[in-house]
């Protein structure tokens, strides 16, 4: 008798452990669909790209370029570019024209990657571009890096 009840007991400890066990084989395929979804979504869903946008600095700075991350604290631009004001004068009797020009902030003479991490508390307001935006459109006529 006592044999069978060890049986029994044994087999019922292999249903819990099977139980158990299957139940953190669903487990783990929920996890790995989860990030997979996680990573395909932030590869091929998430803007990166596309829309233009103008960011206004507080301290008068303007930036142009695509978001491509965002949180409470931070805002990454990539592709940036830059208003850069001259003053050029034609002839000494006449008024000074300024020439304006969007420089693109690999540029510079420290060549950085196009790239632009900005605190969200030096930004006054963004504006998304549109796609006939005389600015876009200058950037669009630049030759690609």
């Amino acid at each position: 008798m006592t044999e069978a009840i060890k049986t029994i007991e044994i087999q019922e400890r292999k249903k819990a452990n099977s139980k158990k066990s299957i139940i953190m084989l669903i487990v783990g395929i929920i996890i790995i669909v989860m990030i997979v979804a996680f990573l395909i979504f932030t590869i091929f869903v998430s803007p990166r790209g596309g829309d233009w946008y103008a960011v206004f600095l507080t301290n008068g700075r303007s930036y142009f370029g695509h978001v491509i991350k965002q949180s409470s604290q931070t805002l990454v631009l990539k592709d940036v570019y830059y208003l850069q004001v001259q003053q050029v004068s034609a002839e000494e009797r006449e008024e000074v024209q300024p020439q304006i020009s969007l420089v693109n902030v690999s540029d510079e003479i420290h060549q950085p990657e196009s790239e632009l991490q900005i605190s969200r508390q030096q930004i006054l307001f963004i504006q998304k571009l549109k796609s006939d935006s005389q600015v876009v459109l200058s950037i669009e006529q630049q030759p690609k890096k």
